[in-house]
């Protein structure tokens, strides 16, 4: 009898599961239904008020207010981050983003206590004042959101060095207001403002709705860098990148910039975690939303796999969308689609579920912008070819971004302009002026393609109203927002176009399907699950077409029976008198990207729930192990 005492203890022992004080799970974290869930031994944050349901803490997402929300979860020794948005803000994708491009010091300057003094460059590449206060001041007055602007993308931050260095000119003296020029890792440009203006604007822009963007650098440091100085062995030793011998693309490894610019080894295991690191302190400090990784093809593809797996391991647990914007810059290499394969095959290499999210469209950008919008060297048809081609070469689910303009290229407006200024830079050289009239109206012409075709656009900032300017950096003035007439009307059609494309899915996450075509005329359908639009670019005189569509939502078109009249120079967008059949809400979409879905959570319920069926079995044949002993015990 003692031995089978002695064998039911052991089992009850080994057998019986412990308390869920003492059980060690493994944390995980998912959405559902409108809770937080985390499967966790203990309560993975006091400080909010999860309830205990099982194996799992569920904290009810209605009892927090709406914006972003980012929570520290711990359990066990093991930490999280849970970082998602409630409210309306909760269905956004990056689909859904209006992106302007802000280059801090040339914007806005808010706090002129900051203002950092001559670094003794030429006057268009010195320090002018702009800070991160001047972007929040413009935040807090509403200047993005009449824009319908809900993204906005920051020139890098870091510390720049203080002095002036030769440009590639050879001639002028440039300084680091760009922000391109780190040479401290972790630290924020006083003459930016500093981390308390950072945490400003952040905070501003998310009680608004709007996401944030930094520009991360991971190609150079400039030679003061603390990185530099301390651990030369980081840095590649190579040539000056497109001098003889040096070609962009053959070295793009290991040139140099310039001859300041230490280029990064990322094969150094060192030197490639530090970056990583760095990259994943901004994010966190900062409450980042996205980055725009500067210079991808000049780094060996393993930087961005190593630095797109740790973002999304450590941000996008609870299905937040960090959106990773690469600038891999290419060009547009003639009429057919097969003389530009190399062009899409290298921007597409680095855009994957374990690399970037989406790309800037330099083949869009040099193909309709160089050819059509500047100078009308081609038509509509050339427009629609190459907008079609954004939609089938790409990888699919990549969020690109096309532009029509940006820090790097001369303004469009001087480039419609072509009096033969718009390629200058410097004072010292005639520099464009106030564009003609005309020149406004074509370059609506652009911005009514770029808001309602595909993708997350990019508006450089100052090209809503058509800021002038020629080449870098010509393009960087200073902005002036005493508006002519001109630009004011500008401005005004970006702003009512930009909220249409915000209210209206179709623009944001439909499908472009060409409708017509000719060489003046261009008419494309943008179809969503919800929405059916047509819009109907016009860069010629009055024309009356024949169209299915029967309501004009946006534009001076007019209606005349079936036909409808398109005016001269004009941007037009139609629908269907009747509304479509509400089936799905918005929300019940599921999101863009590269998300595989959510297979291994129900693999995880799935293995707790036999894993219950087991204890329970257990138990059942312990008692029945006790009875029989009992019955033995009677017996003797």
């Amino acid at each position: 009898m003692r031995t089978a005492l002695f064998i039911v203890s052991v089992m009850l022992v080994l057998i019986l599961p412990v308390s869920a004080e003492e059980e060690t799970l493994p944390m995980a974290q998912s959405i559902e239904d409108g809770r937080l869930i985390v499967t966790a031994s203990t309560n993975p944050n006091s400080s909010y008020e999860f309830v205990q349901n099982g194996t799992t803490w569920e904290l009810d997402l209605s009892t927090l207010p709406d914006g972003k929300h980012t929570i520290t979860l711990q359990s066990e020794g093991e930490k999280q981050l849970a970082i998602f948005w409630t409210g309306a803000q909760s269905e956004f994708v990056w689909e859904d983003a209006l992106i302007q491009m802000v280059m801090v010091d040339r914007f806005v300057n808010g706090n002129t206590s900051n203002d950092g003094v001559s670094s003794g460059s030429s006057h268009e590449a010195d320090w002018l004042g702009g800070d991160l206060q001047g972007v929040t001041k413009m935040i807090e007055s509403g200047y993005f959101e009449n824009l319908g602007i809900n993204a906005i993308w920051l020139s890098p931050l870091n510390t720049n060095p203080n002095g002036s260095y030769l440009a590639r000119d050879g001639v002028h003296q440039v300084s680091g207001y760009h922000g391109y020029w780190p040479i401290e890792p972790r630290q924020v440009d006083p003459r930016f403002g500093g981390e308390e203006a950072l945490d400003e604007l952040v905070k501003a822009a998310h009680s608004r709705g709007m996401r944030v963007m930094a520009d991360f650098i991971i190609n150079h440091v400039h030679e003061d860098h603390v990185y530099f100085q301390d651990n030369p062995g980081w840095f590649n030793e190579g040539c000056l990148c497109g001098t003889s011998g040096c070609e962009w693309t053959e070295r793009r490894l290991d040139c140099l910039f310039m001859t300041y610019m230490p280029d990064i080894d990322w094969n150094n295991e060192e030197a490639s975690e530090q970056m990583v690191s760095d990259a994943l302190w901004w994010i966190e400090r900062f409450d980042l939303d996205g980055l725009r990784i500067d210079a991808v093809k000049h780094v060996d593809d393993k930087a961005i796999t190593a630095l797109s797996t740790a973002i999304k391991q450590r941000f996008e647990g609870t299905g937040n969308d960090f959106y990773l914007k690469g600038e891999t810059a290419m060009g547009w290499a003639g009429h057919s689609l097969e003389d530009n394969q190399e062009q899409y095959a290298t921007i597409n290499r680095y855009m994957s579920q374990e690399g970037l999210d989406g790309q800037a469209d330099f083949v869009l950008y040099h193909a309709v912008v160089d050819n059509v919008f500047s100078n009308q060297h081609m038509d509509y048809m050339h427009l629609d070819y190459w907008t079609n081609r954004s939609q089938d070469q790409y990888v699919q689910g990549a969020v690109m971004t096309p532009y029509i303009g940006s820090h790097d290229t001369p303004r469009l407006i001087s480039r419609i302009e072509n009096d033969g200024t718009q390629w200058n830079q410097w004072a010292d050289q005639v520099t464009p002026g106030i564009p003609s009239d005309w020149a406004y109206a074509r370059i609506e012409q652009a911005i009514g393609w770029l808001l309602t075709t595909p993708g997350a656009p990019v508006i450089y900032m100052g090209d809503e109203f058509g800021m002038h300017g020629g080449a870098d950096p010509d393009n960087r003035r200073m902005l002036d927002f005493n508006l002519t007439q001109q630009q004011q009307d500008l401005y005004d059609f970006t702003a009512s176009l930009g909220k249409f494309r915000l209210d209206n899915e179709a623009l944001r996450r439909g499908t472009y399907s060409t409708y017509y075509a000719d060489t003046n005329l261009l008419a494309y359908e943008m179809i969503s699950e919800e929405q059916e639009l047509l819009v109907v670019l016009n860069r010629g005189g009055s024309m009356t077409l024949n169209l299915e569509y029967d309501r004009v939502l946006l534009g001076e078109a007019t209606l005349r029976g079936n036909d409808v009249v398109i005016p001269a120079f004009s941007v037009n967008i139609l629908g269907h008198d009747s509304a479509p059949d509400d089936t799905q809400a918005i929300g019940e979409e599921e999101p863009g990207g590269f998300d595989a879905g959510s297979v291994p959570q129900d693999n995880e319920k799935s293995g707790s729930t036999s894993s219950i069926t087991l204890q329970n079995g257990l138990i059942i044949l312990i008692f029945i192990l006790l009875a029989l002993l009992v019955q033995t015990m009677r017996k003797s």
